[in-house]
């Protein structure tokens, strides 16, 4: 697959996910995220500090860190994201949210601007990565941190689960996974913390809320998984925060 016909096929599939979305909700998946966020990225002076939110999907990390003081910038290629976002940004006056329409690797902004890059669930979908890591390290000011995260490869992913990661990877899109020692290969900085998601009793969380439709069990399941954040084995997704000490 080529470049044009990835990010025809990615636009297809995310505008499809975020034109059903009504208002903003945040998860309790997402809440761990925030919460890991907040404690190994952002430090304790942030309140007007840059951020970037690359190819922000639902915009809940946008949004959260938006509504944490920070001046927050959310890119996403997708028009409906950016149409959600809209809204979101109206409806919760946050008007230190700005947003822009544009690549993952083709970043419109000086080098050395943000404080803070997040870029979950993205590299993955890049036809050129290299080009991503290079724009992303360029965008970053000396001493600013990174937040990543990245589907695990398969083998530190239990067998039974390989083939409905298979299935999803060719589905939503996925062109590779990583491990740290990939990681670190790819972005040459130091790493400051590292933690896995989506282990087992997770997944058998999600199971168990599709069977009885609901999601009332989801934050005692998200509490289970992150007893297993330091645990490569079992994971499906690394998480890394990265800092730029040149």
């Amino acid at each position: 697959m080529n470049k044009e016909e990835q990010y025809k096929k990615q636009l297809c599939y995310f505008g499809d996910e975020f034109s059903h979305t009504n208002k903003y909700k945040l998860n309790s998946w997402q809440k761990s995220y925030i919460e890991r966020i907040n404690k190994y990225l952002l430090g304790y002076s942030h309140k007007g500090k840059v951020l970037i939110d690359i190819a922000t999907g639902s915009g809940y990390v946008a949004v959260e860190m938006a509504k944490l003081g920070l001046n927050v910038i959310a890119t996403d290629l997708t028009p409906e994201v950016i149409e959600n976002l809209k809204r979101y940004k109206r409806q919760l006056g946050l008007e230190n949210l700005t947003l822009k329409k544009c690549f993952a690797e083709k970043i419109p902004l000086p080098d050395n601007s943000v404080d803070y890059v997040v870029a979950n669930a993205i590299l993955e979908h890049i036809p050129d990565e290299m080009q991503a890591v290079k724009e992303w390290k360029r965008i970053l000011k000396l001493g600013g941190k990174m937040f990543i995260t990245v589907p695990l490869k398969y083998q530190y992913i239990l067998p039974f689960l390989w083939l409905p990661n298979y299935i999803h990877d060719k589905r939503i899109g996925h062109l590779r996974r990583y491990d740290l020692k990939t990681l670190k290969y790819k972005f040459k900085l130091p790493v400051v913390k590292v933690f896995y998601s989506g282990h087992l009793v997770k997944i058998l969380g999600i199971i168990l809320g599709m069977i009885l439709r609901t999601d009332k069990y989801d934050e005692y399941f998200e509490k289970k998984d992150k007893k297993y954040q330091n645990n490569i084995y079992g994971g499906n997704n690394i998480s890394v925060v990265l800092k730029n000490e040149k």
